[in-house]
């Protein structure tokens, strides 16, 4: 028994070290190739922040001109911040019904949403403007993330 495992585990081994392809070189006389596999770490250069604007209604009309007031703030945070507000990617609004279902479906009102994407260079205007956008009560969610450019 243990002699057909060790055959099995070499002709196992044998079939897998002989299947693995090799690079093939088309190098020319006199010539010196070299290749090297490497890893790259630097600190964190671009803080991404993401949140959304979420306003609910009678008409859709109210709740658009309220998530359009919310983007205006969102706007006025970041001018207040030395942020040219351009810098910040604004979502598309989307307009959706919102029933209440008891005893029977029917319309209560409707939610206009859309997301705010701000990617920033200088780390020390994340506190400030996340605190500021959580005080003007605009935002429905937000997430801050670091990474590397």
């Amino acid at each position: 028994m243990k002699l057909s495992l060790y055959v099995f585990a070499i002709l196992f081994l044998l079939g897998t070290a002989l299947s693995q392809e090799h690079p093939s070189v088309n190098a020319q006389s006199n010539s010196v190739y070299v290749g090297a596999d490497g890893k790259y770490e630097s600190a964190p250069d671009t803080a991404q922040m993401q949140f959304s604007i979420s306003v609910q209604d009678e008409t859709s009309q109210k709740a658009y001109q309220g998530a359009s007031k919310n983007v205006d703030q969102v706007r006025a945070v970041l001018r207040a911040n030395g942020i040219d507000p351009k810098s910040a990617s604004v979502g598309f609004f989307s307009v959706q019904p919102v029933y209440d279902w008891k005893p029977k479906q029917h319309l209560i009102g409707y939610r206009v949403t859309t997301d705010v994407t701000l990617k920033l260079k200088d780390f020390s205007k994340v506190g400030p403007i996340t605190q500021q956008l959580a005080d003007a009560n605009v935002s429905e969610t937000q997430t801050s993330a670091r990474r590397k450019r």
